[in-house]
């Protein structure tokens, strides 16, 4: 079995048939919305490979956080909205599950934003997770839920 290659950007031309991590909302929109996020410009999807194929990624979007909806450290000191990085997506394909992915990809994830945060200017990397499983994935690396919302942050400075 091959190495992993290190996260990059996908493009257009990458081997994304055949990924599912079993995530039903991250599964569509690498296959309904993928497309659209790239020519648009509001997603910039970075991904792991093994063999030529996807087997892991995740995406980065600009994003904001109505102020007083976040409350605590994330909106004490900061405008309104409160300048963020959102990581819409992150998926493991099924075969790839026990390799540590994601984690390696989450890491990737938040070393890209605190880089980004240093250039544009960011308070926290925001992420929505898709269940449960996901929620418990995000807590264990230190991020917390925004009060009233199913949002969860992770500081970045």
């Amino acid at each position: 079995m091959s190495e992993y290659t290190k996260p990059r950007q996908i493009t257009e031309a990458d081997n994304l048939k055949g990924f599912t991590c079993g995530v039903p909302v991250v599964d569509d929109w690498l296959t309904h919305h993928f497309q659209t996020a790239l020519r648009q410009h509001t997603a910039v999807p970075y991904g792991v490979f093994q063999n030529g194929a996807l087997a892991g990624f995740y995406t980065l979007s600009a994003y904001a956080v109505d102020r007083e909806s976040s409350r605590g450290w994330l909106a004490r000191n900061s405008p309104d909205p409160v300048p963020a990085i959102l990581l819409g997506m992150l998926g493991v394909d099924i075969r790839h599950q026990t390799q540590h992915l994601g984690r390696s990809l989450l890491k990737d994830a938040i070393l890209r934003s605190m880089a980004a945060a240093e250039i544009i200017g960011a308070r926290a990397l925001i992420t929505e997770p898709a269940n449960g499983n996901a929620a418990g994935f995000y807590e264990r690396y230190g991020f917390r839920h925004i009060r009233n919302s199913t949002m969860m942050f992770t500081p970045l400075r």
